[in-house]
């Protein structure tokens, strides 16, 4: 594959992908109307979860076949590209379009994050799935 169609290939995919999400993102506010379910779940939970199933696929892949380093290492390298990157991304370009937005997390979010950084402590100490 040469270095052009390599890019057309890129941009064509890109193009598929945001079709893709606006497709997804319209049928949000459906969902929340006819089912019932808050939009902040869905987009905390559900979207997350579905943006990254391949990895999360592969995780349980691998937990399965009691390789949990690699497991783990996936699961950790996937929170910290979204920690690292993501939201501060997101912070950004909320100053830039006039959005006030921080980084202060409220009481629910640190202990979520606290009863999964003690998950994963948990996991790492044994050393094997079951």
């Amino acid at each position: 594959l040469s270095a052009g169609a390599a890019v057309a290939l890129m941009a064509v995919t890109t193009v598929l992908v945001s079709i893709c999400s606006e497709f997804l993102s319209s049928a949000i506010d459906e969902v929340v109307k006819h089912c019932g379910i808050p939009e902040l779940f869905i987009g905390i939970i559900v979207l997350p979860f579905a943006g990254n199933a391949c990895e999360h696929a592969s995780a349980v892949r691998f937990a399965m076949q009691d390789r949990l380093g690699l497991s783990i290492g996936i699961a950790v390298g996937s929170s910290t590209q979204i920690a690292l990157f993501v939201v501060p991304f997101t912070v950004i370009v909320g100053w830039l379009l006039g959005q006030p937005m921080d980084l202060v997390f409220g009481s629910m979010n640190t202990t979520v994050m606290i009863l999964g950084v003690l998950v994963v402590l948990t996991l790492v100490i044994d050393g094997r799935s079951n």
